[in-house]
């Protein structure tokens, strides 16, 4: 049974997607629920991502973010700092020209926490595919952690967000565990 603070938690999570009009689907629920730390991918489309990551999760996760977001940017680090302090997961700042970072993130799944992850290393354009980086299966061999895959459409629509978005709110939907 949930605890009140987690239902007001929720209900918190909730009103914040459907702001967004952001739709949320499960494919696999077990597998984000278990409690097993996993290694969640997803493409990634605009700066609200990981954001939409935090707030659809129901486990807390670490975030790799650059740099440029996680320290150099105030207003960018403060946003993440604040949201590490309502509970919805960690920061790391990740700069892919060092592996202390994904190391950090080793650490992390070792400890017991999961971890979401941008395989594509940054923000693709609406029809672009990128190709996935190392890390993910360098973290996976090294840990055992189970890979859950999840897919987010309609973000690259986004006016404020995106990088060529047309929309001012567009719909969103987030399918996790889509295998």
């Amino acid at each position: 049974m949930m605890k009140p603070k987690q239902v007001h938690m929720a209900l918190w999570r909730r009103m914040i997607l459907a702001a967004l009009r952001v739709k949320v689907r499960f494919s696999d629920v077990d597998a984000v629920t278990s409690g097993v730390p996993m290694i969640l991918t997803c493409n990634h489309q605009s700066l609200l991502d990981g954001l939409i990551l935090a707030f659809a999760c129901p486990t807390k996760m670490v975030f790799p973010v650059t740099p440029k977001h996680s320290v150099e940017n105030l207003f960018t680090s403060c946003g993440l700092r604040l949201l590490e302090r309502l509970g919805l997961g960690w920061v790391v700042p990740m700069n892919s020209h060092h592996p202390y970072a994904l190391r950090q993130l080793q650490r992390a799944l070792e400890a017991g926490r999961s971890v979401a992850i941008f395989p594509e290393g940054r923000i693709a354009r609406s029809d672009e595919h990128l190709p996935h980086k190392a890390g993910v299966q360098w973290l996976q061999e090294r840990t055992g952690a189970p890979v859950v895959r999840a897919r987010l459409t309609g973000a690259d629509q986004s006016r404020l967000f995106a990088r060529a978005g047309k929309k001012l709110r567009p719909q969103i939907t987030l399918e996790i565990g889509t295998g």
